[in-house]
């Protein structure tokens, strides 16, 4: 069932792939343990600096709990005050910080002959799939967030897949 609350949570996931230049969880498949995963706390992680108050709307977007995520008019409230806050305080420094810790990191880059700019190369999992499907998951654990020890793709996220029931609706139909 698509909700609101879901599509703040993807709200926050199109910030990320725009804030970073990479879609999520390009690295992994895109399967019922990616779901396991998420419900855990996993979240997209990169090492491309974000300024922090984008980088905590973010976080609001991918709550684990629906309910503390913002609303959709909160949402656009929350970028208009920041929008107005980057015009005369530190938001513009946090961008310009980004940029260059940014420019420093040690991505492979390839110049674009038509263009000044760099492009960020990464190899994306061949089972990182990139459509938009409803997903039919019976006996997902409690969504939680991620506390510190949780924040990189590890085996911290450890779980039981033998129990889990997946159906695809796409499959059923």
């Amino acid at each position: 069932e698509y909700t609101q609350a879901s599509d703040i949570y993807g709200f926050g996931i199109i910030a990320y792939e725009i804030c970073t230049g990479f879609p999520p969880y390009y690295d992994i498949a895109h399967d019922e343990f990616l779901a396991m995963k998420i419900c855990k706390g996993l979240r997209p992680r990169s090492n491309y600096k974000i300024p922090q108050l984008i980088f905590d709307l973010i976080n609001q977007c991918w709550d684990a709990d629906p309910l503390k995520r913002p609303k959709a008019n909160k949402l656009r409230e929350l970028l208009e005050n920041l929008y107005c806050y980057s015009l005369k305080n530190s938001v513009i420094d946090q961008f310009e910080e980004a940029d260059e810790i940014n420019k420093k990191l040690s991505f492979s880059t390839v110049q674009s002959p038509s263009s000044s700019t760099s492009t960020l190369l990464y190899m994306t999992h061949p089972q990182a799939v990139y459509t938009s499907r409803l997903l039919d998951f019976k006996n997902l654990p409690e969504p939680k967030n991620a506390d510190n020890d949780d924040l990189e793709y590890s085996d911290s996220l450890r779980m039981d897949f033998t129990k889990l029931d997946i159906n695809s609706k796409d499959e059923r139909n």
